[in-house]
């Protein structure tokens, strides 16, 4: 028993990735595995260009022209952790369009200790979801989808299973300039336990839009998450805080519910001006407010990617900014399979 304490203890550090985080089993599917997204902040559920990474977040997303594609994603995220998905989409005539995957997380090697520091050896982590979409389109503008998602878990000895789904909708305006969705994410239950007890899942409500400017090479978007959840920060219920400066309390009050906005905004920016080449950049409110060092917050919360097109192969890089210390990397390649065969 003194075994299993310690080497949960271990990883609860590894599953908190976020002041939000920790709380939940399978975190890693609240991680963007989307390169695109990652560099525009965490989230993109409301793009609609035919990018097949972003259907991975928004299912509704999967329409018949991601058919054919092939996405695969690789995160190098902190310390040894790795993320890594495939995706794959076929649109059925007069049916809807249906996609699969698999997300896999490896959590790199621990130390396994007693109380007393006596080390056994080492173990690992690792975690994973089988991704099943489908999504169907109405009168070309409305979009639904949903993504069911069986999940195993391994922590050391210990495993569990799990089913998970997301479902989706979003508008497109008929010029293919604005779009908005709507997401939960994350919607399930764990089956089996590690041990005894029963976890929740990271369950997220999004929303949010996105527009691009008809004669310029840019495009905006603006995402809402936790949006059930009205307050993210952390208290700190056992810290005293200095009495000797008086702030009004309207002043107070204001500057809490700024705060507490900007902790569910997601900010990004495209610039395309070709098709063969573009940048993104993207700032997350509640990375910055909760990851971020008071007197050095340097870039915590920001991020920005890159891409290119060389023939029928697009690349993508991300680069997003979780902690002073903590920086994650982020590739995709994308092709159409039909290009190949037709």
């Amino acid at each position: 028993m003194k075994r299993q304490l310690v080497t949960l203890g271990i990883l609860l550090p590894f599953l908190g990735f976020s002041q939000i985080g920790g709380n939940h089993v399978y975190e890693f599917l609240a991680v963007p595995v989307s390169t695109r997204a990652a560099a525009l902040g965490g989230s993109a559920i409301a793009i609609n260009d035919g990018d097949i990474s972003l259907a991975i977040e928004n299912p509704s997303l999967f329409t018949d022209a991601t058919s054919g594609k092939l996405s695969i994603q690789y995160l190098n995220y902190i310390s040894d952790i790795n993320f890594g998905t495939v995706t794959y989409a076929h649109h059925l005539k007069n049916i809807g369009t249906i996609g699969v995957g698999l997300q896999y997380m490896n959590g790199g090697e621990f130390i396994e200790t007693d109380q007393n520091g006596y080390i056994y050896g080492t173990f690992g982590a690792s975690e994973m979801a089988l991704n099943l979409s489908y999504a169907k389109s109405f009168d070309s503008i409305f979009f639904m989808g949903a993504t069911l998602k069986p999940v195993y878990s391994q922590l050391e000895n210990y495993n569990s299973y799990g089913l998970v789904m997301d479902v989706g909708a979003s508008y497109t305006s008929r010029d293919k300039l604005f779009t908005a969705g709507i997401l939960l994410k994350n919607m399930g239950a764990q089956i089996t336990q590690y041990i005894d007890e029963t976890g929740s899942v990271p369950f997220d409500l999004q929303a949010g839009i996105s527009t691009k400017l008809a004669h310029a090479p840019f495009r905006f978007s603006l995402i809402a998450h936790h949006l059930h959840q009205p307050k993210l920060s952390y208290n700190y219920t056992n810290v005293v805080e200095p009495s000797n400066v008086e702030q009004e309390a309207e002043d107070t009050e204001a500057l809490n519910f700024f705060q507490e906005t900007m902790n569910h905004v997601i900010i990004g920016i495209e610039f395309v001006p070709t098709k063969s080449f573009f940048l993104r950049a993207g700032f997350n409110g509640m990375r910055f407010q909760e990851l971020k060092l008071d007197d050095k917050p340097a870039m915590v919360g920001f991020s920005w990617g890159f891409g290119f097109r060389v023939k029928k192969l697009h690349f993508s890089y991300a680069n997003a900014r979780y902690h002073l210390a903590g920086i994650s990397n982020q590739f995709a390649i994308t092709t159409n399979l039909n290009d190949y065969f037709n």
